[in-house]
């Protein structure tokens, strides 16, 4: 749960409007939930703890919990207290403060966001679709994959129409290519081993509930992918943040945790981490297994954002596993294209067969057709890959450059792979600036959405898979949203911990 001390750090100044207080205390949880500082799991303080702490009425803080349940964002259950149940953005957009608005930008309120679950619910423009995400790390589809698609329409879909797709495991052509991959990357891998998923959020969702559930401890980087702190958080998990340094995830800091308490799952992005971009040495990779084997626990390493396909980079983490204790995640979304939906898991035949057990009950396969086209694409891999990692150096550059230009006093490492910048906002809060960006048109991640604890107040992610003339806008769109971040209104740097 969250504490009354910590939630009252985490929605800043909230009542400066003329509204009833019991509407602008929703508001303001409302906000940090669509932007996910109060994550699905995540119970409210007590009533009256809260209104102590706010030094307000327990009828106020009733009735703003009302309203959240009635939006939908809360659920309450008697000895259970109240807990987010959704992010749901838009449903309280907050008005802005004169300093904020002036007579040729005044932001638009709309009921409900466009484009990105984690926007704020305010734009720099009367139509919402003209907003910049520079929240989504992915490409779009390159030639190859295209010509993939078209091969696939013309020759596989025909013989396919007459099987009837319900295989959970997933094609055995494409679990045996995908072995075949793994195994040039140093891996040894049975096709038995290999589960395809509907891309690699499910992938990390049913690791998180199959392999970890309810009161497992599992340790997560800190930093580390937005998704799989939802995922790891919302199927019961108890989260264990491990530091990210320039070499990645402190493993000692792993190792430490497992020797204090039971840790079933340690979760890492190894190669191009999410979001910081570092890539852990092969050396930090052995000494985990190590661990892993001391203290009992799994490591799930999260492949997606390397499309080096080994080139200047250390092979995974199960290369250097003889006793199972790795379980591997990987996806064509970064190496090729998101839209085909494509992920696996690579991990003992026993786990396979849990993970399948989970997975039926959310869907019965993945789709045939894409799964074909998927094999085509693995065929071709190498040219799919270079095309993936140019398109990207190239957006990456733009950024950094734009921002270079404009925002020189922003800081941030150059990774030498993914999709994203890790970037340090100097003395500032990342919440708040990324509500007064949201007014500006650009979408950005603040860096608690990032964090298991809540911590990075001082960093917003910023991914770079749009179109380059996209990008500069958006940065174009920051540099102008920073000049108006008046140093009045910075809430300083406030680490919130959450625990659920």
């Amino acid at each position: 749960m969250v504490s009354a001390r910590g939630l009252v750090d985490l929605i800043g100044r909230w009542a400066d409007g003329a509204d009833p207080l019991n509407e602008q205390l929703a508001d303001a949880l409302a906000r940090a939930i669509e932007v996910g500082l109060l994550p699905p799991g995540t119970r409210l303080p007590a009533e009256r703890e809260l209104a102590r702490k706010l030094a307000l009425s327990r009828t106020t803080i009733v009735a703003a919990y009302d309203r959240l349940r009635l939006a939908g964002l809360v659920k309450s259950r008697q000895g259970s207290g109240t807990r987010v149940v959704a992010r749901r953005p838009g449903l309280f957009p907050p008005a802005p403060t004169p300093a904020e608005e002036t007579d040729t930008e005044r932001p638009t309120r709309i009921g409900r966001a466009a484009g990105d679950p984690g926007s704020i619910g305010l734009l720099g423009s009367s139509d919402p679709a003209d907003a910049i995400q520079l929240t989504i790390g992915a490409l779009p589809a390159g030639p190859v994959v295209a010509e993939c698609i078209a091969a696939a329409l013309r020759d596989d879909v025909p013989a396919l129409l007459g099987e009837l797709g319900y295989d959970p495991f997933g094609m055995p052509r494409l679990r045996a290519a995908i072995a075949d991959h793994l195994a040039r990357r140093g891996v040894a891998t049975d096709p038995d081993q290999i589960l395809i998923t509907n891309g690699a959020q499910q992938a990390v969702y049913l690791v998180a509930s199959q392999l970890g559930g309810p009161g497992s401890a599992v340790v997560l980087e800190n930093p580390t992918y937005i998704g799989a702190i939802d995922a790891f958080r919302t199927t019961g998990n108890r989260l264990l943040p491990m530091p990210v340094d320039p070499d990645g995830p402190r493993v000692d800091v792993a190792g430490l945790l497992a020797a204090g308490a039971p840790v079933r799952l340690a979760y890492v992005v190894p190669t191009f981490h999410n979001p910081t971009g570092a890539t852990m040495p092969e050396e930090r990779r052995r000494e985990l297994v190590r661990a892993a084997a001391e203290y009992g626990f799994q490591v799930v390493e999260d492949l997606t954002p390397d499309a080096s396909l080994g080139v200047g980079t250390p092979p995974p983490i199960a290369a250097f596993d003889s006793g199972d204790r790795v379980i591997t995640i990987g996806s064509l979304s970064k190496i090729a294209w998101g839209g085909l939906r494509i992920g696996w898991i690579r991990a003992p035949r026993a786990d396979i067969d849990r993970l399948v057990a989970g997975r039926i009950v959310a869907d019965h396969a993945s789709s045939l057709i894409t799964q074909a086209i998927a094999l085509r694409v693995m065929e071709r891999i190498d040219e799919v890959a270079a095309w993936s990692m140019a398109t990207a150096a190239e957006r990456r550059t733009v950024v950094i450059d734009a921002l270079a230009a404009q925002l020189p006093d922003w800081s941030w490492e150059t990774p030498r792979g993914g999709l994203a910048l890790w970037v340090g906002l100097p003395d500032a809060d990342a919440v708040q600036f990324s509500r007064l960006a949201a007014r500006h048109g650009v979408i950005v991640r603040p860096g608690p959405l990032a964090s298991p604890d809540g911590a990075f107040r001082d960093h917003i992610r910023i991914a770079f898979g749009a179109d380059p003339d996209r990008l500069r806008e958006g940065v174009d769109r920051l540099a102008a949203a920073w000049g108006a971040y008046a140093p009045g209104r910075r809430a300083g740097r406030t680490s919130l911990a959450i625990s659920v």
